[in-house]
């Protein structure tokens, strides 16, 4: 089992279940079955089960359910846990870097009709000059954006994207830009 924060999150189905909480704010396994139908319920297990031992899901109430016992999970309030160290921090976000540069090095080595523009692949980046409350008010509405379609359910001609937003920290010193 992965221990690593970042092998833990970067996989595309425990990303979907976080998804899912973040949404709901909390929910069973069987309606996490009915929310990812495509990802197979054995597997669904799994996934939750890593989650909640990696302490990014807790329980947050059982009920007995015809001779078992059926767990409620939400998100835990510090997923990293409330004493994560900057280098903890650090690296997961460094391992979040070199996994988006991955995947699109597996994707140009792999596709032998890489057709980038087909395939909508983008990325961008600009400086923006904002007050921590114009920066909160950006995320919000961003946040807004993602929203409406975190609920999308698997169907023709839907295929995962997979969307990463970075705030770079502010620039080092003046005259240096760190984009």
């Amino acid at each position: 089992m992965p221990k690593n924060p970042a092998d833990i999150l970067m996989n595309p189905a425990r990303q979907r279940i976080i998804q899912y909480f973040v949404l709901h704010k909390k929910g069973t396994s069987g309606q996490l079955a009915e929310a990812l139908p495509d990802i197979p319920r054995a597997s669904l297990y799994r996934h939750i089960k890593m989650l909640y031992d990696a302490g990014y899901l807790q329980v947050l109430e059982t009920h007995p359910v015809r001779g078992t016992e059926e767990k409620t999970y939400c998100l835990t309030a510090q997923p990293m846990g409330e004493n994560a160290s900057e280098k903890e921090v650090s690296a997961l976000i460094q391992n979040l870097l070199y996994a988006v540069m991955t995947s699109f090095a597996q994707y140009f080595q792999t596709h032998d009709t890489a057709d980038a523009q087909k395939d909508l692949l983008s990325v961008s980046s600009c400086t923006l000059l904002l007050t921590d409350d114009e920066f909160a008010e950006l995320l919000r509405r961003i946040g807004q954006v993602y929203q409406t379609y975190l609920n999308n359910k698997p169907s023709a001609g839907r295929k995962e994207r997979c969307l990463t937003f970075i705030s770079a920290p502010p620039k080092p010193s003046k005259g240096e830009s760190p984009c």
